[in-house]
């Protein structure tokens, strides 16, 4: 399934769950936006280091992943607001966590800070690929730079392998 509206292709496919949905959210229309075009997407960041993600049930495809990051990983909280998982305060609001999103037909994107899901959708489309709608939500990683990043990036491509 292609999700459009409005003429504006997103390139989201939909997965659905055989065992059927538990998840309580859905994508929707913003019902703030008068010309009725924008999308509201439920979210997983997921954090593959800490074997966890967090939800964000309501992503407005005209936000920005830094706007999210900021409001997750906030740049000076103490270390008592920090996620009860980041022991070592690597997940911080500060330039050194990095998004990336998965296609359909396993392609990494890099999502820079400023992007939107709008920007994603942009990124992922070409070749009937797309990002995958699981469950009726996206899913993002989020990893620091550097060794942990690098890692992930190559036990996802030595899966990407072993898939094909």
């Amino acid at each position: 399934m292609r999700a459009h509206h409005g003429g504006q292709e997103r390139n989201l496919i939909d997965i659905p769950n055989p065992e059927g949905s538990t998840n309580p959210y859905r994508p929707k229309f913003d019902p703030e936006d008068p010309t009725g075009k924008t999308l509201i997407m439920p979210v997983f960041f997921l954090y593959p280091e800490h074997a966890t993600s967090d939800a964000v049930p309501e992503f407005v495809e005209d936000t920005s992943f830094g706007a999210h990051l900021a409001v997750m990983f906030p740049r000076d909280a103490p270390a008592s607001e920090r996620q009860p998982w980041d022991t070592e305060g690597k997940y911080v609001d500060d330039g050194s966590l990095v998004v990336y999103a998965m296609t359909r037909k396993r392609r990494l994107l890099k999502v820079g800070r400023k992007m939107t899901l709008r920007d994603v959708y942009r990124a992922a489309s070409g070749n009937d690929d797309g990002l995958e709608v699981k469950d009726g939500c996206l899913s993002f990683v989020v990893v620091p730079k550097g060794e942990v990043e690098q890692k992930w990036v190559d036990d996802y491509k030595n899966m990407r392998v072993l898939c094909d």
